[in-house]
């Protein structure tokens, strides 16, 4: 299921737009054609029995496609640290040496 903003669902019969995806909380913001705005978890949305994807991206909204591209500066600082205590553990893993390779790491 490719859920990004821009992207019309109906849930239980009520037409929505996916107006922002919160990927590290596992949320997504729903905005109805009334402006009503609502917040739910991706496990609502999976478990949701009247679900249905619209075929169209409602005129005057942006494509998916035409979003900023992810970068390193979106992440919270407490996310950039786990991601770099995981690259450090991967490169331990790859190399056997506590954080990787010689000036592959931060004191390097």
């Amino acid at each position: 299921m490719q859920i990004a903003p821009g992207r019309r669902v109906a849930l239980n019969g009520v037409e929505w737009t996916v107006e922002d995806v919160h990927g590290q909380l596992g949320r997504l913001v729903l905005v109805d054609d009334d402006g009503r705005v609502e917040t739910r978890s991706f496990r609502w949305l999976i478990n949701l029995a009247d679900l249905r994807l619209l075929p169209t991206v409602k005129p005057g909204r942006p494509s998916p496609v035409a979003r900023q591209p992810r970068t390193l500066a979106d992440l919270t600082e407490d996310q950039l640290e786990r991601a770099r205590l995981r690259a450090a553990h991967v490169l331990a893993a790859e190399t056997g040496v506590p954080g990787g390779p010689p000036g592959s790491g931060p004191a390097g």
